[in-house]
């Protein structure tokens, strides 16, 4: 009889048990998380909704990054966008009126990116250029936001054109050359969008010393802080800040135990300081357009009427 008894709970649980998961909906989803656990005491004591004080309001959320932004703003800032790229690709010229590189003397500037996207999370889209065609001196990353209703557009950064940015309104900015001792390692620049200012602001610089590239050298070799290379992979790195730039990259009276200035630290130091800034974000992943009239003419603004001079000879 016992048995009998068992067996029928065991059939009614498992029709509840159906029962719950086709109301879940598979096209939906969703997740049916059914638990056994036994509610603790204070669970049990807790009141139900309904015995809820009535003067306690409802927790609202908190309002997304960019909710105030309008239509009639947002169209304002792509028009101005617009205007900027199209100086820049039919004529060399960034919005402040200072004149880009360009591969080609004459003409439209082929081959450049542009991405239109929030880097700094506050919610509207900024404007990033790379400008990439030209001469290493001449190459340029910008980033410029819009600023409504005082319709201005501003620069917010100018570096290299290798720009890594981070989801909490960090990045890096590789420097253009890689002459010194960083071998496997490409030094950068880190900056930190800041409110206050509306600007990224310069943290630090870091750069590397790479074993291999000094190894023909014994003095150097001999002189490679191991002490300070707990991973033992031949490669420290060394976190500038202030005004790095004034000391000298190297230097034998102190027998190489610092570049720039600054003490070497491992690999793993080097990530946590990086963390303390990054939170541990992920890279972003700039949706990059090329820089040409079809991409430009989406954003709403019509092309100008350009007429280039006739090429002597």
């Amino acid at each position: 009889m016992k048995q009998f008894i068992w067996m029928l709970c065991g059939i009614f649980v498992s029709g509840l048990l159906l029962g719950t998961l086709s109301a879940c909906g598979a096209d939906q989803f969703s997740t049916c998380v059914i638990t056994t656990e036994k509610a603790s005491p204070a669970q049990e004591a807790a009141p139900a909704p309904a015995d809820q004080p009535e003067d306690q309001p409802a927790p609202e959320d908190a309002p997304k990054p960019g909710a105030s932004i309008t239509a009639e703003e947002d169209e304002a800032r792509m028009l101005a966008y617009g205007k900027a790229l199209w100086d820049m690709y039919l004529l060399g010229l960034r919005p402040d009126g200072e004149e880009l590189e360009r591969a080609s003397g004459l003409g439209p500037a082929e081959g450049n990116q542009f991405a239109i996207v929030d880097v700094n999370g506050d919610g509207a889209e900024e404007l990033i250029i790379c400008w990439d065609q030209a001469c290493m001196a001449g190459m340029q990353g910008l980033v410029y936001t819009y600023d409504y209703p005082e319709e201005e557009l501003r620069l917010v950064l100018s570096e290299f054109p290798a720009l890594t940015f981070y989801e909490n309104g960090t990045l890096t900015a590789d420097w253009s050359h890689n002459q010194g001792w960083a071998g496997r390692f490409w030094p950068c620049t880190l900056y930190q969008y800041r409110p206050d200012s509306g600007v990224y602001e310069e943290v630090a610089s870091v750069d590397a010393w790479d074993l291999e590239c000094t190894r023909e050298d014994e003095s150097l070799t001999a002189a490679f802080p191991r002490e300070a290379d707990a991973d033992g992979d031949g490669l420290v790195y060394y976190i500038l800040t202030g005004e790095w730039y004034q000391n000298p990259h190297a230097s034998e009276e102190d027998h190489f135990a610092t570049l720039w200035g600054a003490d070497p630290v491992d690999g793993a130091a080097l990530e946590d300081w990086l963390n303390t800034y990054t939170g541990g974000a992920e890279p972003l992943k700039i949706p990059y357009r090329p820089l040409e009239e079809v991409s430009i003419s989406h954003l709403g603004c019509p092309r100008p009427e350009v007429t280039y001079p006739e090429p002597v000879g």
